[in-house]
């Protein structure tokens, strides 16, 4: 009997779990350890799951705990006739929350390009090895060999004009239009837009807060798919901000 009850316990536990990883970093698109995007054969890398994005020490200050380099990438950004808020240059976001995000996803870096792994930088190997997905695909481009992120969804460039505005003062646009912009609100230390599940604002007062692509992406949480902060069923994420 005893048995029995054991089995049937770990059987409900896996699939508690596997329900559970859909909203953690394990065995998702950002984990390069063995994820389902790519995974590393690398000896002294490979089975950790939060190295390729952090660092308990010596982390960059600007992105909590960050553990690769800055991209140094030029941008061209989304221009528009009816864009209220200047458009970033290329210095603001590489230094912004988003210039995190794009020293994968523009494909400047290779992936497994680290600043502090066991005490010492850490270079692009051949360690890498791409895996069947629809999510991605990897060239051997760049500083590594298989780990430069080239195409699939996931690879946006450095040719931004034609995605959503980053590293934009919100403040800026609900000033100059303020019948077509949700007014900010403030939680401690957060700033935050929209009442039902607020998306988040980057900067330390309303007045030069940003919108970045961890306003609309978690990347912690893939849960909804696309690392969505919420559904855009019916344009909820559009309407959280823009009034329309």
């Amino acid at each position: 009997m005893r048995r029995v009850f054991f089995a049937t316990v770990m059987t409900v536990l896996a699939g508690a779990g596997s329900a559970a990883a859909q909203s953690t970093i394990a065995f998702g698109p950002h984990d390069f350890s063995g994820g389902s995007a790519i995974r590393t054969t690398d000896a002294s890398i490979n089975g950790q799951t939060c190295v390729f994005c952090h660092t308990p020490h010596e982390g960059s200050v600007s992105v909590p705990l960050w553990n690769r380099s800055s991209t140094t990438s030029t941008y061209q950004v989304y221009a528009s006739s009816t864009m209220d808020a200047a458009a970033p240059t290329s210095a603001a976001i590489q230094s912004g929350v988003s210039g995190a995000c794009l020293s994968c996803h523009d494909g400047s870096i290779a992936i497994d390009v680290l600043t502090n792994l066991a005490g010492v930088a850490h270079a692009a190997s051949a360690a890498f090895t791409r895996q069947a997905t629809a999510k991605a695909t990897y060239g051997a481009s760049g500083t590594g060999t298989g780990n430069i992120m080239n195409g699939g969804s996931p690879f946006l460039g450095t040719d931004l004009r034609n995605d959503h505005p980053i590293t934009i003062v919100y403040e800026t646009s609900r000033a100059a239009t303020p019948t077509e912009f949700v007014t900010q609100a403030i939680s401690g230390t957060k700033i935050t837009v929209g009442t039902t599940s607020p998306l988040p604002l980057y900067g330390a007062s309303t007045a030069t807060a940003t919108i970045e692509c961890a306003s609309c992406h978690d990347p912690h949480n893939n849960a909804r798919g696309l690392f969505l902060r919420k559904s855009n069923a019916g344009s909820a994420m559009c309407l959280t901000c823009h009034i329309k």
